[in-house]
């Protein structure tokens, strides 16, 4: 699977009424395989943060056993000081913000893909049948 799919500054027109058919078949398969890439990509960060989060309750825990004989406010307190764990939920963090993003892209890219589709089923539907 690729890293990125080149975009190389595509313009997409909205009226996909004025396209040929050869076209529009063009734009709606782009679309297709951005969207499934992107949501390859939105499956990967969202492992990414599943495993931070496992090693930040796992750093948690390991805090918590150390300062066991004191109040829950105090470990808390010191949790918020500690850099393992700071760095561990700004990796959560950030890797939350990555899946955000991803699924809006993957969402813009599925508009796209499913409004090209509308268009192909209504040029189909217009057409005459054969006999």
């Amino acid at each position: 699977m690729p890293d990125e799919i080149p975009s190389d500054e595509e313009q997409v027109t909205l009226d996909f009424t004025r396209l040929s058919s050869r076209d529009l078949g063009a734009v709606h398969s782009r679309f297709a395989v951005r969207h499934s890439h992107v949501l390859f990509h939105t499956a990967v960060r969202e492992a990414d943060v599943l495993g931070h989060r496992r090693n930040l309750r796992m750093a948690e825990a390991k805090f918590r056993v150390v300062h066991a004989g004191e109040k829950k406010t105090d470990v808390d307190a010191l949790m918020e000081e500690n850099p393992r764990i700071v760095r561990l939920r700004d990796r959560v963090m950030q890797a939350d913000a990555e899946v955000e993003i991803l699924e809006a892209v993957a969402s813009g890219y599925e508009a796209i893909r499913n409004a090209a589709s509308r268009e192909i089923s209504r040029r189909i539907g217009e057409r005459a049948p054969i006999d």
